[in-house]
C-alpha cells in the first residue's frame, strides 16, 4: 500500500514537468504542482476508497492542464459535502491507523485544509473536489511555471494505484520512439516526425520525452556533442507495447 503510494507520486514526477526559479544566485528547480497535496490526496483515496466495490480502483489521472485523483464509494457515510475539511468519518479505521502510525496522514479531518493551503503555498489555483459516486480532487498547475514549459508529451496518461499504467500518446511521440528503438540523431527522429523547426522538436518532443524518462541521450554528459544520439528506454518500450496491445 504504501509502495502504490509512493509509485503514484513518481509516476506524477515523471509525466509532469518541473521549472525553475533564481533566488540569490541560486537555482531551485520548482515542479508545476504541489506535490506534498498530491500525496495527500494519494493517501486519503487510498484510505477512503470503497473496497466492497470488485475492481474499482484509485485512478491517477494526469491531462494537459490537470490532475484529478478519484477513488470509488464518494463520501463515507455520515460525512456531507459542507463539512469536509473540518470533519472526519473514517471509512477505512484499521488503514487509517496505520497510516497515521508510518505518518502519512496526521490529524484526522485536516487533510482537505492541507491540500487547499499547499496550493496556495505553490501558488496554484486552489484544488476542487466533487462527488458523484466517485470522491475526485481536481489539481492545477501553477500558471507561470506552466507557461515556461509548455511542451506536451500526452493528452492524458492514468494510473491506477497498485494497478497498471495506460498512456495515451499522438502519433508523433509514437514515431520517435519507435524511431529510436535504434539509437538515431536529432536530426533522424525530427525527420521521423516530418518537422522542420529544430526548436519546436525539440520543445515539443525531444525534451519532454527525456524528461519523461522514455528517450535517453547515448552521451549524457556531453548534452552537445556532435557524436549525441537518442535511444528509447525500457520505459519508452513499455509505451510502444501497451500502445500495440491497445490498437
Amino acid at each position: 500500500m504504501v509502495s502504490d503510494i509512493e509509485e503514484s507520486l513518481r509516476f506524477i514526477e515523471r509525466n509532469t514537468r518541473t521549472g525553475y526559479r533564481i533566488e540569490k544566485l541560486r537555482r531551485e528547480d520548482v515542479p508545476e504542482y504541489p506535490m506534498r497535496a498530491l500525496r495527500e490526496a494519494i493517501t486519503n483515496a487510498v484510505m477512503h476508497r470503497d473496497y466492497f466495490e470488485a475492481g474499482a480502483n484509485v485512478f491517477v489521472e494526469i491531462y494537459d492542464d490537470r490532475i484529478e485523483i478519484s477513488n470509488p464509494g464518494g463520501l463515507p457515510r455520515g460525512l456531507n459535502r459542507e463539512e469536509l475539511g473540518t470533519r472526519s468519518v473514517r471509512r477505512n479505521p484499521l488503514i487509517a491507523d496505520l497510516l497515521h502510525r508510518i505518518a502519512l496522514i496526521e490529524k484526522a479531518g485536516t487533510g482537505i485544509r492541507r491540500m487547499i493551503e499547499d496550493a496556495k503555498k505553490h501558488k496554484c489555483p486552489e484544488p476542487k473536489f466533487t462527488v458523484n459516486g466517485f470522491f475526485t480532487a481536481t489539481f492545477w498547475p501553477n500558471i507561470e511555471i506552466a507557461r515556461k514549459i509548455t511542451p506536451q508529451v500526452t493528452g492524458q496518461v492514468t494510473e491506477q494505484v497498485g494497478g497498471q499504467v495506460s498512456e495515451q500518446v499522438t502519433p508523433q511521440v509514437i514515431a520517435v520512439l519507435e524511431a529510436a528503438r535504434t539509437a538515431r540523431t536529432r536530426e533522424e527522429l525530427q525527420g521521423a516526425v516530418g518537422l522542420r523547426d529544430r526548436e519546436h522538436f525539440r520543445k515539443t518532443y525531444l525534451e519532454p520525452l527525456l524528461v519523461a524518462g522514455w528517450l535517453k541521450m547515448t552521451i549524457p554528459d556531453k548534452r552537445r556533442s556532435s557524436k549525441q544520439r537518442y535511444r528509447t528506454t525500457d520505459l519508452g518500450r513499455k509505451v510502444l507495447a501497451r500502445r500495440s496491445k491497445g490498437s
